[in-house]
């Protein structure tokens, strides 16, 4: 199929559907999810859809951040295994920093399982969970609290940082791009972000499959940052593309 008819089809398809996943379309269209996200780049900078989280809408829509009880409901079996997967990394007595987010949260679920740990977290929610097995040393950072993600965010959250060194660092992202690295869609978080990097020998990313390819708002780290992706699923061409890159990418076992 050539590319214009390719295309032709997935704006009559955003038409009709008013929000498509990149998944839809590359079983729609039989071709990779690489592919398809080429495709909508070109058809946004031309003006014809707005490319949104794991897919493409109309044009006149833009990316808005949901709530994290929103984002909690979606992929919730893929966020689970990317934690296990994450878990596996775990040591006793590990200094630790956990950002905010969903995915983060299934890891702190799973640390209850583990002693002596000490966790640095800029997430209220994430930092109750990690109270509530009562066998680690949570430190929780301070600064003004998001409402939408429940993370401290702000010039005394990355002040109390600037503090602390630890071992490993586990932190989401809303977008992984293979120029413009890895991006959210809040320029705050993205700060906070980019200081838990900086305290820590070991960074991990953990997201989903949809976050590949997507650009967001605020970057707050190159591909080469960070030691590895932990991921749920990823097409071939994609993960070749990316370890081409020296990108090291951990796929979660069923």
């Amino acid at each position: 199929m050539l590319a214009t008819e390719r295309h032709s089809k997935i704006l009559a398809n955003v038409n009709k559907e008013k929000t498509v996943t990149v998944a839809e379309l590359s079983k729609l269209l039989d071709v990779s999810e690489v592919t398809i996200r080429k495709d909508l780049i070109k058809l946004e900078q031309e003006g014809l859809l707005s490319r949104v989280h794991g897919g493409a809408s109309i044009a006149n829509f833009l990316p808005v951040e949901r709530s994290f009880t929103e984002k909690q409901a979606e992929r919730m079996e893929e966020k689970a295994r990317i934690a296990r997967q994450a878990f596996r990394h775990v040591q006793p007595g590990d200094t630790l920093i956990l950002g905010a987010g969903t995915t983060t949260m299934e890891l702190a679920k799973l640390l209850g399982e583990v002693a002596g740990l000490t966790v640095v977290t800029n997430a209220v929610n994430v930092a109750m969970e990690l109270n509530s097995h009562g066998v680690h040393h949570v430190i929780l950072i301070g600064g003004e609290m998001r409402a939408k993600s429940f993370a401290l965010v702000g010039a005394v959250a990355e002040d109390n940082l600037k503090k602390l060194s630890v071992y490993k660092c586990f932190i989401g992202a809303d977008g992984i791009h293979e120029q413009d690295g890895f991006s959210t869609l809040s320029l705050a978080e993205s700060n906070v972000n980019r200081v838990m990097m900086e305290r820590s020998r070991k960074v991990y990313v953990l997201a989903d499959h949809t976050k590949f390819g997507e650009s967001h708002f605020s970057s707050f780290a190159d591909l080469s940052d960070v030691d590895r992706i932990i991921t749920d699923r990823l097409d071939k061409q994609t993960q070749a593309s990316f370890l081409d890159l020296g990108v090291k990418i951990e796929v979660a076992q069923a």
